[in-house]
């Protein structure tokens, strides 16, 4: 077996001469066989080293280092002498295999098979599992897989001391790509792989780690405000890295593809948008010539994507919505329906094309570019109709009332008189498998109540997503205030509440991360509506989230740059206890904050990094809490300017 025999310190190379913005470099062979890329995040700054081998891997630190268990997760190598550069392992090496396309199949740690300690220097040994890794479920990949042992090794310049992470860092923070948790910077190699974001689970149907700039641009913000509220560099050239590996992903066509689902490598339009999105955060604060331009191929992709209907421009979900054909390659049914001039493979989700309609709008707000107005205007139309549509009312009152019965947790659905139990059955078995075909009968997709539908035709029951329509229409209000957007979005925050969903998501495995969409939808509902009633509802959504431990979600950090310019961002504040949480709702000049008490016990309200001062707290039931009280167990406060 060849084995690549490296010391940490020859990873990175002679310095290299700075490029503007941060740069990623590729050495396509080095000793045994060994691939790096180097991702330098700035002239003079951090440097992360990438390193991927065929077989065995011996790793060796420089003459005088001395190794410990970093606080943030992962190892920390620090230099005897002055002037040394330290050195940052966020995990062990790990073994990686991919396939043709380079999705991600398996991921394991690699075994150490070597630990010595000689001449000052320490030996690390790691060999590739004698256990083939698990095939994933078919089909299988088509052009067959490739195996690496990979290990990640950060050089910190000297001088630069990473702070421990404190209680925000500390904190579970939600994934809005595949779910999942992440708790202190090292968690971020859980979904960085090989240098490209991917997913943290595995994808249905394909049961392959699928590439993920919902999860990147997460990440960004994620970074973005715990490097806001410390001030750690090494957070802050995380984000450049993430950047890196977002700018690396870009096809020639300017898209970016996937291959969720098919062989096809198929774009997926929503993901497209998270890596604009994390684009125009980078250059809302700084200009960089190379994500301008990627940014500018990006979004004339994305305007490809538009396709004609009778009221006006539609952005598609995917690549495998241009044709029949390329949908019958895909995982899904649908009821064919060539409504409104509508191809019928065009399954007129709505998710994707508000996120398609702000992408476009936000990047020519920020570039100055105008030249896809007219498009923007069209789609904005589409949006309104779609909206507006209230066909065959007395009908989907009917039906919706039914469909509501199944949305009741299980408690509550089991106190049902019989006959309204049997109704309830009757809707899941017949009624819901039949809502394709009324919906392509009627088209709609807001119903009676507030309840708003994914798409139109696919024959597919997805009622988590409503809870990301929510999110989505929270955004696109902040763009675009129209009439049947606000009613759409007040109307569909009203029904989650009283309809049961909420506790329904909570108690399905699956559906529960819908929870987590919900926090994200009031975090920016709250910085649109001034309803004291919304900040009540985050506090409990705060609070059944560290109940399901599903993390809290990004914006609650106050570093959405698509909410909040950076100039007028506010750092968070972090409390002394890190068993509390924090949502910051505000900005500059106008500062807004929930702390809210998960446990059990009552916590003193101290801070590590203090609020600004000259607001006024006020606990759950309205009175005025006193500064320096303690806050009771599963309790909260709300704090904004006096008055």
């Amino acid at each position: 077996m060849s084995r690549a025999d490296l010391g940490l310190d020859t990873l990175f190379g002679p310095p290299q001469a700075a490029q503007p913005g941060p740069w990623r470099e590729q050495v396509d062979t080095g000793p045994g066989g060994a691939a790096l890329t180097l991702d330098h995040t700035g002239a003079g700054g951090p440097v992360c080293a990438t390193l991927r081998v065929p077989g065995a891997l011996r790793l060796g630190t420089p003459p005088g280092y001395s190794a410990a268990l970093d606080p943030a997760g992962g190892y920390r190598l620090h230099g005897a002498e002055p002037g040394a550069p330290g050195y940052w392992l966020p995990l062990a090496p790990r073994q990686v295999q991919r396939d043709a396309q380079g999705r991600l199949l398996q991921l394991q740690p690699a075994p150490l098979a070597e630990l010595t300690f000689e001449g000052g220097t320490l030996q690390l040994g790691f060999a590739p599992a004698q256990a083939p890794l698990q095939a994933p479920a078919e089909p299988a990949p088509a052009g067959g897989t490739t195996r690496a042992l990979e290990a990640v090794v950060w050089r910190l310049p000297p001088g630069l001391a990473p702070l421990p992470p404190g209680a925000l860092e500390r904190a579970p923070w939600f994934t809005l790509g595949s779910h999942t948790v992440i708790q202190g910077r090292a968690d971020v190699y859980r979904h960085l792989v090989d240098g490209t974001v991917f997913e943290n689970r595995l994808a249905w149907p394909n049961r392959w780690r699928v590439f993920s700039e919902n999860d990147a641009h997460s990440l960004h913000l994620i970074l973005g405000g715990l490097a806001a509220a410390s001030g750690d560099p090494l957070l802050h050239a995380m984000r450049r890295q993430l950047l890196l590996a977002v700018l690396a992903r870009q096809a020639g066509d300017g898209g970016f593809h996937h291959g969720e689902w098919t062989e096809l490598m198929e774009s997926h339009y929503r993901l497209h948008c998270s890596a604009m999105h994390l684009m125009m955060d980078a250059l809302a604060e700084r200009p960089d010539p190379a994500v301008q331009q990627a940014l500018g191929a990006a979004a004339a992709f994305l305007a490809r994507q538009a396709v004609p209907l009778s009221f006006g421009h539609w952005l598609l979900h995917d690549e495998l919505e241009h044709s029949v054909e390329k949908m019958k390659r895909g995982p899904f049914k649908w009821v064919p329906s060539t409504v409104f001039g509508k191809a019928e493979s065009n399954m007129l989700v709505l998710n994707s094309h508000l996120d398609g309609v702000i992408a476009l709008d936000r990047y020519a707000q920020l570039t100055g570019d105008s030249q896809y107005a007219a498009l923007v205007q069209s789609a904005r139309g589409a949006t309104t109709a779609v909206l507006g549509l209230r066909g065959a009312e007395p009908l989907y009152r009917l039906v919706f009332w039914l469909v509501g019965l199944t949305f009741l947790p299980t408690p509550q659905a089991a106190a049902l008189p019989l006959w309204q139990r049997a109704l309830k059955r009757l809707a899941w078995q017949h009624l819901i498998p039949r809502l394709p075909d009324l919906k392509a009968r009627w088209p709609r997709l807001v119903m009676p109540g507030g309840y708003i539908a994914r798409e139109l035709t696919l024959r597919t029951w997805a009622h988590d997503y409503h809870a990301i329509n929510l999110m989505d229409l929270a955004r696109y209000l902040r763009r675009f205030d129209e009439p049947a957007v606000r009613q759409a979005l007040v109307q569909g925050l009203a029904y989650t509440r009283r309809s049961g969903l909420l506790q329904r998501w909570a108690e399905m495995p699956y559906q529960k991360y819908a929870l987590g969409f919900w926090a994200e939808t009031l975090a920016l509902v709250c910085g649109l509506l001034p309803e004291p009633a919304y900040r009540q509802w985050l506090a409990e959504a705060m609070l059944a989230l560290e109940d399901l431990g599903l993390g809290l979600p990004p914006s609650l950090l106050g570093a959405n740059a698509e909410a909040v310019p950076p100039a007028d961002q506010l750092p968070c504040p972090s409390p002394a206890d890190a068993r509390l949480r924090v949502a910051n709702l505000g900005r500059r000049g106008a500062p807004e904050l929930l702390v809210l008490n998960p446990t059990a016990q009552a916590l003193p309200l101290a801070w590590a990094a203090p609020p600004p001062p000259g607001l006024r707290w006020q606990a759950a039931d309205g009175r005025e809490f006193v500064a320096g009280a303690a806050l009771g167990p599963r309790a909260w406060v709300w704090a904004r300017p006096a008055a």
